[in-house]
């Protein structure tokens, strides 16, 4: 198990060794997703009152400017997703569930509606969303029923390719996907995380430019007694020496998966309690400027910030407990490291950034010394 530095701060947010400011994005909002493009604009989307919303806020400075996305809505349903990723100009591109999958991107003048998949069912869950450097548009998400209302329960993904979305199912495995996270590496190769839920397996899968090379990375027989539900809330990125890292749940416990040559290294990165739900379920990740990894996620009502220092995992307290359950927390650090953690405030339900800079951690790109799997 990793060694955990614990620094605890108020409720009101982090103040120790850094200087933290708080913004308020909208006096509403929930299933936020969060970006920094390559100018240090941060741009975030979310739910809020059924319509589905996008934040700009522009690089040195503290001004938020929020827009409903014209078109885009629940569709009558709750417990709405939405994910978020720039493109090399700048420019927003928004998944968003549930009922049918819609996909909302900015052109730099407007913003285009489409719907990925039409007639393949009904969709439920997380969707995820990726841009390669070279503009390519890649969207995974949960397939919960096909046409007529037959139960499908696979993860899928789709490439704009010609202006056509080329969509397929990556796993045929029973409940896969619930939770899934995609990325695109330097090469342009997508490559993604979700869970098996069955098995209780955390998965990570890779385009190989014909099918998708599905590996098991922790699951319930490779890992710690007790620990049943494996790859719950996952979040991958791809390191710049080109290794996924993977951040996940599990009941009650905070994993990390570092891939290396040969295998993966997994560590417990904190003992948490979960508010309950798939919303309950929830790890969100970026790397600083010196490559090492920030994670946030939720215990028990709060939102906290765990980040690698170049030795060992330290972590934060960004927001405290209180009325509202589900904090929906994200993040993104722009190109001269400051951090940006959005969440939903605990006492009003208000979209509320944290900004700021943690201790100097140390330049680190390889995982700690730690048993493979």
């Amino acid at each position: 198990m990793a060694c955990i530095v614990l620094l605890w701060w108020p409720s009101a947010g982090p103040s120790q060794n850094s200087q933290w400011t708080t913004e308020t994005v909208d006096p509403a909002g929930e299933s936020l997703s969060m970006a920094a493009d390559q100018d240090g604009n941060i741009h975030i989307s979310y739910q809020s009152g059924g319509a589905v919303k996008y934040g700009f806020r522009p690089v040195h400075s503290s001004r938020w400017f929020t827009m409903e996305i014209p078109g885009a809505s629940s569709q009558g349903y709750v417990g709405m997703a939405t994910r978020l990723a720039v493109d090399r100009q700048g420019n927003p591109h928004v998944c968003y569930t549930p009922g049918v999958l819609k996909y909302a991107s900015f052109d730099g003048k407007q913003w285009h509606i489409q719907q990925i998949d039409p007639g393949s069912g009904l969709i439920e869950y997380n969707c995820s969303v990726a841009i390669a450097s070279d503009g390519t548009q890649h969207v995974t998400w949960y397939q919960y029923s096909a046409p007529g209302a037959a139960y499908y329960l696979h993860v899928k993904h789709a490439v704009l390719q010609d202006g056509v979305w080329m969509a397929r199912t990556v796993d045929f495995e029973g409940q896969t996907g619930k939770w899934n996270s995609i990325t695109v590496d330097a090469q342009g190769t997508p490559r993604m995380s979700y869970d098996s839920f069955l098995k209780g397996a955390l998965k990570y899968a890779v385009f190989d430019g014909k099918e998708w090379k599905v590996h098991v990375v922790d699951s319930r027989d490779m890992g710690t007694e007790g620990a049943y539900n494996r790859g719950m809330g996952n979040s991958i990125l791809v390191n710049r020496d080109g290794k996924a890292q993977i951040s996940y749940e599990y009941d009650d416990a905070l994993l990390y998966a570092w891939q290396t040559a040969t295998a993966w290294r997994v560590e417990t990165i904190d003992h948490i309690s979960t508010t309950g739900s798939w919303m309950g379920f929830r790890t969100r990740q970026a790397l600083d400027p010196e490559g090492n990894p920030h994670v946030v996620y939720e215990d028990g009502g709060s939102v906290k910030h765990a980040f690698w220092d170049g030795s060992r995992w330290r972590i934060q307290i960004v927001s405290g407990p209180g009325i509202e359950r589900h904090r929906f927390a994200d993040i993104a650090i722009d190109r001269e490291g400051t951090i940006f953690i959005g969440y939903r405030d605990s006492s009003d339900g208000s979209v509320k950034v944290a900004v700021g800079h943690p201790p100097r951690a140390a330049q680190s790109s390889s995982a700690p010394p730690k048993a493979e799997r």
